[in-house]
Order: C-alpha cells, then structure tokens, then sequence
C-alpha cells in the first residue's frame, strides 16, 4: 500500500464519515486505514536525521489516528478511542521534535482527559495532565476537562451539567452525558442508602428523568418497590437508617431542578 493510495483510503474515509454513512461502508476502509498506519508507513529508527519520506510518513499515520479517534467517539467506542489514544501519544510527545504540531492535538489530549473522568480515573487523569506543558494548560481544550474535574472535587455537579452548554467540541458531549449518568447513579445509591421512601415525583426529579416510561423501567432495574406514589427503598428492616434532613432533600431537589433547566 503506497502513501497516494492510502491519503486516498483517508478522504473516502472523510467523506464517509462527514456523509453519516453506514458503518458497513466504513469499516473496511477503517481496516485500511489501520494497517496503514501501523505497518505501512515508516516509523524511525532513532530521532535524529530523520528523513523527510518518514516524516511525511509520519504526520499521515498521525492524522489518520487522530480521525480514527474523533470517529471512535462519534460512534460512541470508547474502548476504540482509548486504544487509538495509546496509539497517538507516541506523536504527541515522542516525535513531537521532528514533525511539526497537530492542529488536533489538544483537542484529542482533553478528549482523553474526559474519558478518564468518565471512567473515574482520577490518578491516571493527574498523570495525564503532568504531561502538558504549563503553558498549554489554558488551552481551551485542556481547561474544560480541568474545569470539570475540579467541579467533580467540590461536588458542584449542577457546574458539570450547566458546562454542557460551553463544550470546546461537540465531542466533549459523548463524556458529559457518561459522567450525568454516573452521578444519576450515584445520586441512586445514596438515596438508597439514606432514604427510607423517597416520592415518586421527587425521585423523577431527582434522577433527572424527563420520560416517565425511562423512570419506571430504571425503578424495576433497580429491583425498588413501590407503594401508591412512595419508593419503599430495601433497607435492612433491623438496620438503623438516618432520614437525611429537610435541608439535604431542599439541596437535592435544588440540584434536580438545575438539571432539568439545563438539560
């Protein structure tokens, strides 16, 4: 597979993706691409006198990675998008004194910050950050994720939902809605820990349903049982359970109500 050949497997593979083609069309040219980018361009041997074919090798297996990765996203593969990530730090901080930036870049770097938080992984995250220069921390694509941690570390979860409305990328939504239902999951467990019964009304609201069907499925999941219009939660009958106080429900609901105006 020569390199025209494979930047023509790479803009019919743009033109696919751009036209919302079936995933059946593109992976076969995804396969192409894949190989291209890990066989068939040049890697250096070292990183001196590098030469400009490997160079040019270089920054095409980069973008195809980088597009690769945007795609995985789109089609909501996270695993895809964290293998390819793997893939692509070896251009970002390896090569990165012989081939000039990808315009990319931070974009895919704060995507690969969001995931982490997704995924609650918050030391990784730190390490993560440890490897972006000082100076590229204001980065609009850097600062978001920065900002949604620190909201995650204050528990300012009305902060995290109301950044949807300021994503740098329309990429950054795909983490945004993990992290909502991992605090919808959270704010379940806690209820159910802390609660003795919990109205229906305040629960929907609480859990930030907007589809009372979605609201009734979740409660069967969940295995809870209902009584007229009150979730009777499975608490040990013998074990002593706190009822939270008037004010912690006002701040839930509070922080229900800031969800379902944003949302």
């Amino acid at each position: 597979m020569d390199f025209s050949s494979i930047e023509q497997n790479l803009n019919n593979f743009k033109k696919l993706v751009a036209g919302n083609s079936d995933k059946s069309q593109i992976s076969p040219v995804l396969v192409q691409l894949k190989l291209a980018a890990t066989i068939y361009l040049e890697k250096p041997t070292s990183l001196s006198n590098v030469s400009d074919k490997v160079k040019k090798d270089l920054v095409l297996a980069r973008e195809i990675l980088e597009l690769i990765s945007l795609y995985s996203i789109k089609i909501k593969d996270i695993d895809s998008f964290e293998r390819t990530f793997n893939q692509l730090k070896t251009y970002y901080y390896d090569y990165k004194s012989i081939i000039a930036p990808s315009t990319l870049e931070y974009q895919i770097i704060g995507l690969n910050l969001m995931k982490l938080l997704a995924k609650h992984k918050t030391p990784e995250f730190h390490s993560e950050i440890e490897l972006i220069e000082l100076n590229n921390l204001d980065n609009p694509f850097i600062k978001f994720p920065l900002l949604v941690e620190k909201s995650i570390t204050e528990g300012s979860y009305n902060k995290i939902i109301q950044s949807k409305s300021s994503v740098p990328s329309e990429y950054y939504q795909v983490f945004l809605d993990i992290l909502a239902d991992s605090i919808k999951e959270d704010i379940a467990n806690c209820s159910e820990k802390s609660f003795k019964t919990l109205s229906l009304k305040d629960a929907e609201k609480v859990l930030l349903f907007n589809d009372n069907n979605q609201f009734q499925q979740y409660i069967k999941e969940r295995n809870w049982k209902v009584q007229g219009d009150v979730i009777q939660f499975g608490n040990n009958e013998n074990q002593t359970v706190e009822i939270p106080s008037l004010q912690l429900i006002h701040q839930t609901l509070h922080y229900a109500k800031e969800l379902e105006r944003i949302v």
